[in-house]
């Protein structure tokens, strides 16, 4: 059963009508959300299920291979959230992230087909200080590498994508694994994400800066 529902969350956000409705998320984003405890600043675009997608890429990048520092912010009842950084589930690399106790996860995953996402090797993440959970949200800081570019695929840095989301009221089977299964989403949809405002100066160090830090 756990396999059917999740290979019927991989139609849900492919190209395909289902029964939940793709919340019209196509406002381009352009919030900014500034960590104080980093300084690092994101483009933020925050889900009707008050779930913050925020990134971060250096100012240098090119299209092609360049680094992203995405967080994720949702409420405790969020069971797993997830990024689709073709804005469709199929044939690019996903981003799914938990809480586990007081700390979270990230899971690296993709689907060939409409089917189950699989590990996915193609991607690494580090998953940054700051990632915590408490009684009220979880939060995943990760620096990625290998979700800006797959395939004949290159993510314009200076321009606009279509990023999709989704997320479950459910948490993964085995949240300590970041290879488990998770169910069926409760709710997805899409949004525009424009690149040129989540550029920052300085990435590099930021990012050293953010993973040397400690949490109370």
């Amino acid at each position: 059963m756990g396999l059917l529902h999740l290979a019927a969350a991989v139609l849900t956000l492919g190209n395909v009508g289902l029964s939940t409705p793709v919340p019209q998320g196509g406002a381009v984003s352009a919030a900014k959300y500034c960590d104080a405890a980093t300084t690092i600043c994101y483009s933020e675009w925050v889900s009707p299920e008050k779930i913050a997608y925020r990134i971060a890429i250096p100012d240098t990048a090119t299209a092609g291979n360049f680094d992203i520092l995405l967080q994720i912010a949702a409420p405790k009842t969020v069971g797993w959230a997830g990024v689709a950084w073709g804005g469709v589930m199929v044939n690019n690399p996903l981003t799914v992230g938990w809480a586990n106790g007081d700390k979270t996860v990230v899971s690296s995953r993709s689907a060939s087909a409409r089917t189950y996402p699989t590990p996915y090797a193609g991607a690494t993440y580090t998953v940054l200080p700051g990632s915590t959970a408490n009684s009220t949200h979880w939060t995943l800081t990760v620096l990625a590498k290998g979700i800006s570019a797959w395939g004949s695929t290159k993510l314009n840095p200076a321009g606009t994508v279509s990023l999709a989301y989704a997320q479950s009221a459910s948490p993964p089977t085995e949240p300590a694994n970041n290879a488990t299964r998770f169910s069926i989403h409760n709710s997805r949809g899409k949004w525009t994400q424009d690149l040129k405002s989540a550029q920052i100066a300085n990435f590099a160090a930021l990012v050293e800066k953010a993973s040397a830090a400690t949490t109370a």
